[in-house]
């Protein structure tokens, strides 16, 4: 077994196509999108007011998106000439406005509901 074990490198040919090598580059370009991304909202953390760039990277939001959403005054923003600029706990408060329900709290509306308006057969 021993013999097998140190013989093994010389016997394992690798065979990388270039499939593998595009599947290996897109890994390492979303890593790094990732590690830009983290570096970003570090970055936010220690500012109050921060432009579209920072936000788009903060939500991961595309800008045309956050464009729509200024534009139909769905965020809230500021405007100093042609630049839009947000501040960081008005924005905070905006992501974490609407709360998603639970099953636990979907069940216990429905009991709810059915102990106030019972049918009547």
């Amino acid at each position: 077994m021993k013999k097998f074990i140190e013989e093994l490198p010389e016997q394992i040919s690798i065979t990388v196509t270039k499939q593998d090598l595009i599947g290996f580059a897109n890994y390492l370009i979303k890593e790094y999108a990732a590690i830009i991304r983290t570096e970003s909202i570090l970055e936010h953390d220690l500012k109050n007011i921060i432009d579209i760039n920072e936000v788009a990277a903060y939500t991961g939001f595309s800008r045309s998106y956050i464009y729509k959403l200024t534009s139909g005054g769905l965020i809230p923003h500021y405007k100093r000439g042609k630049r839009l600029y947000f501040k960081t706990e008005e924005l905070e408060e905006w992501l974490t406005e609407t709360k998603g329900f639970y099953r636990k709290d979907i069940e216990r509306a429905a009991s709810d509901y059915i102990m106030r308006n019972p049918r009547k057969f």
